[in-house]
Order: structure tokens, then sequence, then C-alpha cells
């Protein structure tokens, strides 16, 4: 397949500015309405523009919301990537022009490909899900503080401790209704609920922050999800295979889910105690257990079958 030609628009995002880089002509922005303006009157003039940014934990998310408004391709790269194609070059120094030039030269070299705009419903659904994890450790903080608090704060800790149960039984209906909402959502969500050891909270987790989970192959959703194994050898040494990267929230929850499948759901449970029968540490047999109830859902969503044990 030919590979489209692109002009690349390098932005390092900040939280107030925009630093621009076009070919060899830097621009400095600011990251609001007026400098997207700014920035699309420069993007209208080139051919086949793809603006290429870092994620920046969501600084750069209007900026995202901007382009796919206006139908400008965008790709929005790991900035690990990008610090290992630095050092690859030899680049030491870091600031807003230096890492614009190397998220520039890492576009021309490795051609990331434009993202695709996600549904509004798995936007407002990942934000409650945020939500719903920012009051969950909020809730932890408040737990631990209440075991080691003198009696003096401890009616203060048992009001925020009621606050934030509360708050997350609103996100928890919100959620709820946006699924209720949504006919696919509903469907998807009732597939994977189905599977012994999934709760609504693997369903949720899996709908808003793994949607590709019915279009990607196995091994690609795997490795998606941080959960493909890699090899670590070298000559004649042969060092264990490790999981690493993926999306983090993917894997926490795929973990919680696996533990209550290795009790509760009678395959899990039978492939958990082979694998520690043959001497597997605990962990990696979940980590397989987790990658076994990773596409077993995935089979399901893309081809429903009546439900069995697993």
């Amino acid at each position: 397949m030919e590979t489209k030609t692109h002009t690349y628009v390098a932005i390092d995002v900040a939280k107030d500015d925009l630093q621009i880089q076009i070919g060899n002509h830097p621009y400095q922005m600011a990251n609001n309405a007026k400098g997207y303006i700014q920035l699309y009157r420069q993007i209208r003039k080139l051919e086949e523009p793809l603006v290429v940014y870092e994620a920046t934990g969501n600084y750069e998310r209007k900026l995202m919301e901007y382009c796919f408004s206006k139908d400008i391709a965008q790709a929005r790269i790991n900035p690990a990537l990008v610090r290992h194609f630095a050092g690859s070059e030899g680049i030491k120094a870091k600031n807003d022009p230096t890492d614009a030039r190397m998220i520039l030269r890492y576009a021309q070299q490795k051609h990331p490909q434009p993202m695709r705009p996600r549904p509004k419903h798995l936007v407002d659904l990942a934000d409650l899900l945020d939500r719903r994890s920012h009051l969950s450790e909020q809730l932890t903080k408040e737990k631990n503080r209440q075991e080691k608090g003198n009696a003096r704060i401890s009616g203060s800790i048992e009001r925020m401790i009621r606050f934030i149960k509360k708050e997350t039984e609103r996100v928890d209906a919100d959620i709820q209704k946006l699924i209720r909402g949504n006919p696919i959502l509903q469907e998807q969500a009732g597939i994977i609920e189905s599977v012994k050891g999934a709760g609504k909270i693997t369903a949720w987790t899996i709908l808003a922050y793994l949607p590709e989970i019915t279009e990607l192959p196995r091994n690609k959703i795997v490795a998606l999800a941080g959960l493909a194994p890699f090899d670590k050898d070298s000559a004649k040494q042969h060092k264990p295979r490790r999981i690493f990267g993926g999306r983090a929230k993917i894997r926490k929850c795929l973990y919680m889910t696996a533990m209550v499948a290795a009790v509760h759901n009678p395959v899990i449970k039978s492939y958990v105690d082979g694998l520690r029968a043959r001497g597997k540490p605990y962990k990696s047999a979940m980590v397989a257990a987790m990658r076994k109830l990773l596409l077993h859902i995935q089979s399901q969503l893309k081809n429903p079958q009546p439900a069995l044990d697993l």
C-alpha cells in the first residue's frame, strides 16, 4: 500500500504555548482559541498537512478537538518514543524549540498514522471513568488518613468519605445512563459482563479505553493492552520474557478481573492452577489469564456466542 506523503506540522504542547516547527520555520502561538486560528492559517497553505504532537497529560486535548473540528489530519505520539529517538540522534538538550524539531524529525522518519476521531459517547465515557478513578484514589487516601488520624479530625475525614462515596454513586449513575442511551454500548457491556469474573467496571473500562478491540487482530490487541511478553535474550543468555508498555488503565483493570476469575471462573481457575503446577510464578500465571480473558472478550464482541463457562 502506497504511503501518503504528508507535510508534517510538529507541535510541542505546553500549558500556555504551542512551539511549532514546519520545515525549517519555527513559530510560537498561544495554546488557546486565538492561537489555533493562527495555526489554521498556516496549515491551510500546506499540501496534505499532518499535525503531530506528543501526549502531554491533556494539555493537547483542546488542540486535538480543534483539529478534528476543522478536518485537519493529526497524530498523537508517545513522548517516550520521541525521547528515545532524540537520544539515538545524540541530542541531549531539552527545550521547547528543540522538542518541536525532534517531533518533526521523528515524524519524517517514522511516518505516524493519522488518528480517527473518537465518537463523543466514548470520549464522555472515558471522562467519566477518569473522574471515577480520581474519586477512588481520593477515597483511598482519606481511609488511610482515618487509620492514622486522631479523634480531633476523624469527623472531618468521615464527612469527606461519605461525600466521595456519594459522588462516586452519581458518576456511576451517569455512566449507566450513558450506556443505556446507546444500544451498541449497552449490548457490548452486556457481553463483557457475561464473562465470569468480569463486572461492570471491566466492561466500562474496555469500552472506554480499548475501543479498537473489535477492529484489530489478536496480537495487536494484546500488545495494545500491554500484555505481550517481550524477549530479553542475548547470545546464550535467556531471561524470562516480560510485559511493558501498553495501556495501563486496561492492564490494571484486567489484573483485578483475572484475580476474581482465578477463583470463580472454572476455565480460568483450571488454567491458572495448571500454570502454577508447572512452576510458573503467580504473576506470570495472572498475566496469562489476563491475556486469555481479553482474547475471549474480543472473540465474544466480534462474534457473540451462547454463554459458556468462560
